[in-house]
């Protein structure tokens, strides 16, 4: 009888793992979800921060020109 219980056990354990599904669904994207805006708002930072960037240079080389370097 001291067999029997782990053997239970065994048996119980490897039903138990074989009831999970084989892949979870893939999440949404994150537009639809509850960060969507604060995804937005990120690149549209990353697109004003290209143009300021762009700018600054502009100006420099600009700068550079009316100093005569």
């Amino acid at each position: 009888m001291t067999i029997v219980r782990p053997l239970v056990l065994l048996v119980l354990a490897v039903a138990a793992t074989g009831c999970g599904s084989e892949s979870s669904p893939p999440p949404p994207p994150v537009k639809d979800t509850a960060f969507g805006d604060m995804a937005g708002a990120m690149d549209k930072a990353r697109g004003v921060e290209a143009t300021t960037m762009q700018q600054k240079e502009d100006l420099d080389r600009a700068v550079q020109e009316a100093e005569g370097h």
